[in-house]
């Protein structure tokens, strides 16, 4: 098997993926996407991701910013312990001072009630790593996050709901403790948690001397730069004339690097410990949060992980198979498929028949695009029927004792469009197809030539005028079909052997000449030699318009496809 097929099909189909006014705008595809449990991909709605730790540098500003605020509540708190009376509280805080819990250091960040806009806003891009399977291919196809910024969509994605941010924090001893550069103390530098008790403050919402904290709100950024890579295979199911075309997405995975941006005024901050005088200070932890490293990383992964999951590879399979099969019938109609697998030469597989022989079944149903008759009747550039062709020289014949030369001028051959291609005259050959044009086999319309005469006298030079109507009954053409162009847009049918087959007990030469009786004519122009040396000439005239007729067969295969695949 050859990967030309599919790089064909991909690029045939990626123009119309990403033409907005195609019925298979990606977009459109994408939007309807649903799980069987009504989950949707535009948008996307998930209960819930865990980013987990957030660790590295960024982590530890987040910590110890929220170990800041902490130790802010926990002054205010003490003054109004204090102001109160209250016992089991130290005299005063200059002794202690807070710090991240060394034994969990690290903030845990939540998004909950998450919706993700945008997804469905792709384009489809490069396929890549084609390789053969027993039955089809298996290839990557590349596709771009935000792509448009028409028809409603905007070039990013957006995700928003709420979150919570926790973070262990304990009081310790000594608060003149050794700080790397920045003020951040060392993880190895960290120190437990003060053995001083404190549970007078508890009343006032102080957890002494080690406390979860938590803040939570709501959030909104937005993703840029976002391309997914898909593994997909594509071959045909089902055996026989059942066969239907299937695509299964094995795998989605994201393999840009994403930006986010949040949007700081869509960010808010409450919680138990959250107050005004260190709000300002828990929403810069937030923020620090949200933009940090670790957390678009584990970002990345819990939305790759989702778009991934099996019931949305399902659907994806699902869609992707409903808009090839949908392509296909445009394209090549529903005709039945012939149950024979059309004799197959070495190399090529069971996609390659299936789709050869959904061509062949087209070639068989008078609703097709391809339907030979309709083929013929549309060509115009040059025209098919009636097919032209310059002279046909019968050579010198002995008439009434008299040597006389035929020449066939000005040759129209009609009856052409009343041809089948038989699923047994078609067969795919390697680099393309070999086919027979079977005439005369809907309504036996016999072919017709008809041309104009002159005939010379070969010892005097005269010549009389005629006219010649030729009938030949149900002949044959034997094609050698070649397919080349990267797409549809540009495919190019050449014809690599063109045979005319004419059996002559069906052929009938009638010659009207003045001056010449018609019935001695006719006698002369019927015998075997002049019937060779006539079948011999309309080869001859066909094979040289062989680039005409390829030409003729390339446009209306182009202008049928491009229809079709535009709704048409």
């Amino acid at each position: 098997m050859t990967a030309a097929l599919v790089d064909f099909l991909h690029a045939t189909m990626r123009k119309r993926a990403n033409d907005p006014d195609s019925p298979y705008w990606l977009p459109k595809i994408l939007e309807p996407v649903r799980t069987p449990d009504g989950r949707t991909l535009s948008p996307l709605e998930v209960d819930s991701w865990e980013l987990g730790a957030l660790a590295g540098d960024a982590g530890t500003t987040v910590a110890d910013s929220i170990a800041v605020a902490w130790w802010n509540f926990v002054g205010n708190a003490w003054e109004r312990a204090s102001r109160d009376g209250a016992s089991g509280i130290p005299d005063d805080l200059d002794d202690f001072d807070s710090q991240r819990d060394r034994d969990d250091p690290y903030p845990a960040l939540t998004l909950l009630s998450v919706t993700v806009s945008g997804l469905a806003n792709a384009s489809l891009g490069e396929l890549s790593d084609v390789v053969a399977t027993e039955n089809g291919y298996r290839a990557t196809v590349r596709i771009t996050a935000a792509a448009y910024d028409t028809h409603g969509y905007q070039p990013r994605i957006t995700v928003e709901g709420s979150y919570r941010l926790v973070q262990h924090v304990v009081v310790i001893d000594d608060p003149d403790s050794e700080t790397a550069a920045g003020g951040q103390v060392l993880a190895e530098s960290l120190k437990p948690p003060t053995s001083v008790p404190a549970g007078g403050l508890s009343e006032y919402g102080v957890d002494w001397p080690s406390q979860t904290i938590e803040g939570h709100g709501e959030f909104l950024f937005t993703i840029e730069d976002m391309a997914f890579d898909v593994r997909l295979t594509i071959e045909p199911a089902g055996s026989g004339s059942a066969r239907t075309p299937r695509a299964v997405v094995e795998s989605v995975a994201i393999v840009s690097t994403p930006v986010y941006t949040l949007d700081p005024d869509r960010l808010t901050i409450d919680g138990d410990t959250v107050t005004d005088a260190n709000r300002k200070a828990w929403k810069g932890a937030a923020v620090l949060a949200f933009n940090s490293p670790d957390a678009a990383t584990t970002l990345t992964t819990r939305l790759a992980g989702t778009v991934d999951a099996e019931d949305f590879r399902t659907q994806f399979s699902g869609s992707v198979t409903d808009e090839l099969a949908t392509a296909l019938d445009g394209v090549l109609g529903t005709g039945a498929l012939p149950s024979s697998g059309g004799r197959p030469p070495a190399g090529d597989g069971p996609l390659e028949v299936y789709l050869f022989d959904r061509v062949r079944a087209s070639l068989n149903d008078s609703g097709s695009g391809f339907w030979p008759p309709s083929v013929v009747r549309s060509a115009d550039d040059p025209p098919l029927e009636p097919l032209a062709i310059d002279t046909i020289d019968l050579g010198d014949h002995q008439i009434l004792g008299t040597q006389v030369n035929f020449t066939l001028d000005d040759v129209t051959v009609d009856g052409i469009s009343d041809v089948l291609i038989p699923d047994d005259d078609a067969a795919l050959a390697a680099g393309g197809a070999d086919a027979t044009l079977r005439f005369g086999r809907i309504s036996r319309t016999p072919i017709t030539v008809a041309a104009s005469v002159t005939a010379t006298f070969v010892s005097s030079g005269d010549r009389l005028d005629g006219t010649m109507t030729t009938t030949a009954q149900q002949p044959s053409v034997a094609l050698g079909l070649s397919f080349s162009g990267p797409d549809a847009d540009s495919l190019t049918i050449g014809i690599g052997s063109l045979t005319v087959d004419i059996d002559p007990d069906g052929l009938d030469i009638g010659v009207h000449v003045e001056g010449l009786p018609d019935a001695a004519v006719h006698t002369i122009l019927n015998t075997a030699d002049i019937k060779d040396g006539f079948i011999k000439g309309v080869r001859d005239g066909v094979g040289a318009r062989r680039d005409d007729i390829a030409g003729a067969l390339t446009e209306n295969a182009r202008k049928v496809i491009a229809a079709k695949l535009a709704g048409g």
